[in-house]
């Protein structure tokens, strides 16, 4: 990747787990797809508070060659903590499998 990961969290506190978490899940798309230029993560919470759990959105921009990869995943069931990872991997995985697309569209196959 040419330029570092760039991650944001709106309306949530800073988490150094999700974070890692996010960087993990970044370097396994660059295993996937050695060409990616940068990635961008916002991680985004409502403003406001419910009484039993929170919504989050997750969005993943890939910059590739040709058009950059734009995935936008949200959760809103359950606890917190599993409501953040669940959206990073929802987001994740869909970015996976349009990289995993662009990749056999290149290569011809």
């Amino acid at each position: 990747m040419q330029s570092e990961p760039r991650i944001a969290f709106r309306n949530i506190e800073p988490s150094e787990a999700v974070e890692n978490h996010v960087r993990r899940r970044i370097g396994e798309l660059e295993k996937v797809y050695p060409r990616i230029v940068g990635c961008e993560v916002v991680i985004e919470a409502p403003q406001r508070k419910k009484l039993a759990g929170r919504s989050f959105k997750v969005h993943v921009k890939v910059e590739v060659p040709g058009p950059n990869i734009d995935v936008t995943r949200s959760v809103d069931y359950g606890e917190t903590s599993e409501n953040v990872s669940l959206a990073v991997h929802e987001a994740f995985d869909a970015a996976g499998r349009l990289l995993l697309e662009r990749k056999r569209e290149t290569s011809g196959h």
